[in-house]
């Protein structure tokens, strides 16, 4: 069990996020993270692609969309690592659409995306990486069997990227790839001093892994970026504590997820927007 660091009186057990005193990076070093698949807890990472063949699609290799209905996948990213930012989670804020479609072992598909918030100014790349999944383990899809917007990737080389402002307030990736596993995962990831992956993910060089995987945790287990499913997200207002956004964020992660499963879903109003 890691033992949480208290940066403040000994007998303070709890912490007050409006303490001035502290900054914000000291303030969410409190947090007490005993189980860090807290962090993806938040969606569903692993696309079941039998599903793709359900009856309410017209054929076989038709595009299905995920997530289903009015929700979103959002990716929440601090800019910094390693180093540790504000702890706003409003540097880069991506909301996005996954469309599917599967006929043998080809899968095609899109990322449908909308740039929701760039708070950071480094100059971002994003990419995307494709996985097969089985149970917690992640393996990545060899280059050599995708292709991104009609670009074959170089086998052995790096994942796609490409820089963020050329893409605009909004784009779509198409892409296509073969793989015989049933369970796949496709996730962005950015690269401003480094590469920065949402928590639980390994970095894109390393081949095979189970989530969580701990590199993009801090020592006090936390992430430098997250991934949720919902309808929408309120952006926190620049420099303000993310807990002071969402106040039930604290609850949640200390508790593993069992309290305040929608905390995302109840912004403070005057901290976010």
């Amino acid at each position: 069990m890691l033992i949480p660091v208290f940066l403040v009186s000994c007998n303070k057990h709890e912490f007050d996020v409006g303490d001035e005193d502290l900054t914000n990076t000291e303030i969410m070093n409190q947090l007490n993270i005993n189980d860090i698949s807290v962090w993806n807890s938040l969606t569903n990472q692993n696309i079941d692609l039998s599903t793709l063949g359900s009856s309410d699609l017209k054929s076989a290799n038709a595009i299905q969309e995920f997530p289903n209905g009015d929700k979103y996948y959002f990716a929440l990213y601090e800019d910094l690592y390693p180093s540790e930012g504000d702890y706003d989670f409003n540097d880069i804020i991506i909301k996005s659409k996954l469309g599917l479609g599967k006929k043998g072992n080809e899968i095609t598909g899109y990322v449908k995306s909308e740039l929701v918030n760039k708070g950071g100014s480094l100059p971002i790349e994003i990419g995307l990486m494709f996985y097969e999944v089985s149970g917690k383990k992640y393996t990545r899809i060899p280059n050599e069997n995708i292709v991104v917007n009609g670009e074959q990737l170089v086998k052995g080389g790096k994942p796609w990227t490409t820089q963020i402002e050329k893409l605009g307030k909004t784009w779509t990736i198409d892409f296509k790839f073969t793989n015989a596993s049933s369970n796949i995962w496709v996730a962005y990831h950015i690269v401003s001093k480094t590469e920065i992956l949402t928590s639980g993910f390994a970095p894109t060089d390393v081949t095979s892994f189970e989530i969580p995987n701990t590199h993009f945790l801090n020592k006090n287990n936390l992430p430098w970026g997250l991934e949720l499913e919902a309808t929408k997200f309120a952006i926190p207002n620049e420099k303000v504590l993310f807990l002071k956004a969402y106040p039930l964020f604290k609850d949640w992660a200390e508790s593993g997820g069992v309290k305040n499963k929608n905390w995302f879903e109840k912004p403070d109003a005057g901290h976010s927007h």
